[in-house]
């Protein structure tokens, strides 16, 4: 296979808010606890819905009242080799979509924008467009071929399979198609960074941006340059930067990049030494929790994870991340449940919650309990086709386990 070249002459990041809002990757973790619904960051849980046949009969794109998608784009059904050689003997792109079913973004780009007659022409006309389940089939080996960071992640790709750039977290259809045209054209979303931080050298935080997302792109060197300049803007940490940065290092570059899992521990106790009131100390339990559960160390990942919760046990943001940690993770659902009950109980209306206590409900072996609970969480927010896709999931479940 071509090898991947993360350079910032062929990767660009495009990153709407300048932090990580997408879904992290199993291997990178979650950018920020979740609160809404649906959120996160399980392998072999549930099956990522397909990519409707835009040409199916009597079909319209679109979102279904039960929830379903029919996607305007004509998604290339098989391997990326073979999407490739399809790019080569068309003269076209090859548009990835790498994403995993229960990742929000994720959905939104398959309800709002792939659903559009508008984006299904304007990729039909340029690319072969492949969808990616990050954790199946091929899903693995192109995530980390390719270094993706985080979902969802569009890769624009040549027919050689050399990466032109990369667009990261959701865009409305507009903004998402302009930013295919750039690329498609050879231009690099990065520049568009690099020409801002430039004209505005003082400014740490345009520094902490481009930083971001070079380190999103695998572009090591550039983040890792940036990344001290803003460590000597920030070096106390007065402008919250200094704590992004040594999370980004810990979890992008030490972890995702160099997958030394015992380092990028250490970086984050590091980062809760330094700055222990900053919302990256909090957020650096769960990843440490993360990695000490890749390790088989179960009972010091859930002592991490109480340690989080301990912060704060009125903080409902933080059951829920609990709660992700356990289903995601696979590790102690039990335990993950009884948080997340917990966290019901501090926010009842909270619609993310009752769908992790599904989730949980199901891990544990209990499918009545996670009907009940999916049917909750699809009551507090109707118009989710996610919830009504998940609401028969589950009724299935619930009635194979019945009968």
């Amino acid at each position: 296979m071509p090898a991947h070249v993360p350079a910032a002459a062929l990767v660009a990041a495009l990153v709407a808010t300048g932090a990580p809002s997408g879904c992290g990757g199993d291997s990178a973790g979650k950018a920020k606890p979740h609160n809404a619904a649906p959120t996160e960051p399980s392998k072999d849980v549930a099956e990522a819905p397909a990519k409707a046949d835009p040409n199916a009969a009597d079909e319209a794109p679109g979102v279904g009242a039960d929830g379903e998608v029919v996607s305007a784009v004509d998604w290339f059904h098989g391997t990326l080799e073979a999407a490739l050689a399809k790019a080569k003997a068309d003269d076209k792109l090859v548009l990835v979509d790498v994403g995993a079913y229960w990742c929000p973004p994720c959905h939104r780009l398959d309800e709002e924008v792939f659903s559009q007659a508008a984006v299904g022409e304007f990729i039909g006309n340029g690319y072969v467009a492949l969808h990616i389940d990050a954790e199946k089939g091929e899903g693995p080996e192109l995530e980390e071929r390719y270094d993706v960071m985080a979902y969802p992640t569009v890769l624009v790709l040549e027919p050689s399979g050399v990466e032109k750039g990369r667009v990261v977290d959701f865009l409305p259809p507009e903004e998402l198609m302009a930013a295919l045209k750039r690329l498609g054209a050879g231009g690099n979303v990065l520049a568009t960074l690099e020409a801002e931080s430039e004209a505005a050298p003082d400014d740490a935080k345009k520094r902490y941006r481009l930083g971001h997302a070079y380190a999103l792109a695998a572009a090591r060197e550039d983040a890792e340059r940036v990344f001290d300049e803003v460590l000597v803007a920030d070096p106390k940490n007065e402008l919250g930067l200094a704590s992004k940065v040594h999370y980004d290092r810990a979890l992008f570059i030490t972890y995702k990049l160099d997958a030394k899992l015992d380092a990028a521990i250490a970086q984050f106790q590091e980062l809760q030494k330094r700055y222990p009131d900053s919302k990256e100390a909090i957020r650096s339990y769960e990843k440490i929790g993360r990695l000490l559960n890749k390790q088989g160390k179960v009972d010091e990942a859930i002592a991490s994870l109480d340690a989080m919760l301990a912060t704060d046990p009125d903080d409902a943001g933080l059951h829920s991340s609990y709660g992700w940690f356990s289903f995601r993770q696979k590790c102690r659902p039990e335990r993950g449940l009884e948080v997340v009950e917990q966290g019901i109980a501090l926010e009842p209306d909270n619609a993310g919650l009752h769908y992790l206590s599904a989730e949980l409900h199901a891990a544990t072996n209990d499918p009545k309990g996670a009907l009940t609970a999916m049917q909750k969480a699809a009551e507090l927010e109707p118009d989710s086709a996610f919830y009504k896709r998940m609401v028969k999931r589950f009724s299935d479940d619930a009635g194979a386990a019945a009968g």
